[in-house]
């Protein structure tokens, strides 16, 4: 009965060993494996980025123009407060009229 409890217990540790070594073993390709994607991963940025900068380069981006966006604010603001008497909006009307014109014409 002995023998058979110490064969027993020598198969365990083989067992755990080898378990072990097998572990050791799989740590390091998923290692391997997580650098690679990391580089990956990095290659995948650097060419996005040089990706975005060359079509960018190639667009001719104008440069923004001005906004009729404060003359609509202002507008507002003066029917709200002149409901019965929009005629006093007139020259805010124009001006933003005028805006418009200008933003459309020099498209």
């Amino acid at each position: 009965m002995e023998g058979a409890r110490s064969q027993a217990k020598l198969d365990a540790d083989v067992m755990s060993a080898s378990l072990n070594t097998e572990r050791a073993r799989w740590r390091g390709k998923f290692s391997v494996i997580e650098e690679n994607l990391q580089k990956r991963k990095t290659e995948i940025n650097i060419a996005h980025e040089d990706g975005i900068q060359f079509i960018t380069s190639k667009l001719n981006l104008a440069a923004p123009k001005e906004s009729c966006s404060s003359n609509v604010t202002q507008i507002v603001d003066c029917y709200s407060s002149n409901p019965d008497q929009v005629l006093r909006c007139k020259e805010l009307a124009q001006s933003f009229e005028s805006c418009v014109s200008n933003a459309l014409t020099s498209r």
